[in-house]
């Protein structure tokens, strides 16, 4: 759960869920900032220089897709074990489209 890359003021680690909520802080600041007009450079500047230390795998952005990915590997994976016993002869077919 600890990550040694960034420190806070203390020099303290800082958890997942530490840096999750402050990753969320700063996008939600930096929207109310761009839709009141009032995000200077030197804060996009700070955003993403925070951003990228917080979050180098953008998974604030992926998080919808990773939630409905593993459903979606589910039906995909019923699906062609539904041609493998229902339409043998297509299963190599569908075994690559579902790969």
């Amino acid at each position: 759960d600890e990550d040694t890359a960034i420190y806070n003021p203390g020099l303290t680690l800082l958890t997942e869920s530490e840096k999750e909520r402050i990753t969320s802080a700063i996008i939600h600041s930096r929207q109310v900032g761009l839709s009141t007009n009032q995000w200077s450079e030197n804060n996009e500047f700070a955003y993403d220089f925070l951003k990228e230390k917080l979050d180098p795998l953008h998974m604030a952005e992926l998080k919808g897709y990773l939630g409905i990915l593993p459903y979606w590997g589910a039906v995909v994976y019923l699906a062609a074990l539904a041609v493998q016993q229902i339409a043998r002869e297509a299963f190599t077919v569908g075994y690559a489209v579902a790969a």
